[in-house]
């Protein structure tokens, strides 16, 4: 029993973003191009040429953006971004001249910002961004967005070649490497970009998440949990600091979580989890860790508990067969019990 649910927790882990995107209606990316500036910062969707917003989304990690099932049959819509230290962005929704909606879904817009230099000049570092460079970054991020991480590599790497302080461009191919299983190059990507953004939990986060990753891979494969102990301290130390840089950074919560709980350290990984879910509802993997730490504990009302919220609140998830199996076992045991 309590391997099937393993087995459930560990494919959480690399399927949820391509879960995630299922349903997208809108997705692309914002191509920042400087060497540091705001996390999470917000994209909108307004009416043309207005101030009037329609819907509101933030970036993710890795500078993507998405936004989720929007009716948008009736009216002219701008995709707005407004962040310090660039001009604002409006970026027009396209339209079906055969019947006035927008084109079918999913729609792709990579966005890339300009800078709002002063006198209009750019510094030294900001000319180093150059359209083509920055039309090849897009091209790679096209194919991440494709699920070819073995194409969108060579772009990438081309392009920290020549803009060797390009922030998002590392944190991007490290995730590449990271699913090209090449976790010793993620890792060095990843603290480049903390390098070059110390103030950021970003590159911290991709850290920890590496090394999560790397440790329910080696367990997959029958390594012994005790031999893992170092890639566990390696990932509670920096996942601690991008929680003190960022307190309110849901996923990092959550894969502080999932080190504590590898770790045995079931009360801490009990509050990590739920503060991630505290922090955002939506991220499922954080209720399918809950019930891993209550199976693995053989709390079995708590498991039980924590199953029916998430058969409530995520109908549509593409995990909710298995979860609803992992109810028939736990239901059993506890009827056997009485």
């Amino acid at each position: 029993m309590s391997g099937r649910v393993l087995a459930a927790f560990a494919l959480i882990l690399i399927a949820s973003a391509a879960a995630q995107a299922q349903n997208t209606t809108i997705q692309g990316w914002i191509i920042v191009p400087t060497q540091k500036h705001a996390d999470n910062f917000v994209v909108q969707i307004s009416i043309r040429d207005l101030d009037q917003i329609f819907a509101t989304t933030t970036v993710g990690d890795s500078g993507r953006y998405m936004f989720i099932n929007q009716d948008l049959r009736v009216g002219n819509f701008d995709i707005l971004v407004r962040l310090d230290g660039f001009r604002e962005s409006r970026t027009p929704l396209q339209r079906r001249p055969e019947t006035g909606t927008l084109a079918e879904i999913p729609i792709f817009e990579n966005i890339i910002l300009i800078p709002d230099a002063e006198g209009g000049h750019l510094t030294d570092v900001e000319s180093a961004y150059k359209e083509e460079l920055l039309k090849e970054y897009s091209k790679g991020l096209d194919q991440i967005t494709a699920k070819h991480p073995e194409l969108a590599v060579t772009h990438i790497e081309k392009i920290v070649k020549e803009i060797p302080d390009f922030y998002d461009a590392h944190m991007n191919l490290g995730l590449v490497y990271q699913d090209l299983k090449r976790r010793r190059e993620a890792e060095a990507e990843f603290r480049k970009a903390n390098e070059l953004n110390p103030e950021s939990a970003r590159p911290l986060a991709a850290l920890g998440r590496l090394f999560v990753d790397e440790v329910e891979s080696e367990l997959s494969v029958g390594v012994k949990q005790e031999t893992l102990q170092p890639l566990l301290i390696k990932g509670r130390e920096v996942l601690t600091e991008a929680v003190m840089l960022d307190e309110k950074f849901a996923k990092a919560h959550y894969y502080l979580g999932v080190v504590e709980y590898r770790s045995r350290s079931y009360a801490i990984a009990e509050k990590e989890l739920k503060l991630a879910l505290e922090l955002d509802h939506t991220l499922f993997e954080a209720r399918i860790a809950l019930i891993n730490l209550f199976v693995q504990q053989k709390i079995w009302q708590a498991a039980l508990d924590n199953v029916d919220t998430f058969m409530l609140d995520y109908p549509l998830s593409p995990f909710r067969q298995e979860v609803a199996g992992i109810r028939m076992k736990i239901v059993g045991i506890l009827q056997s019990a009485r």
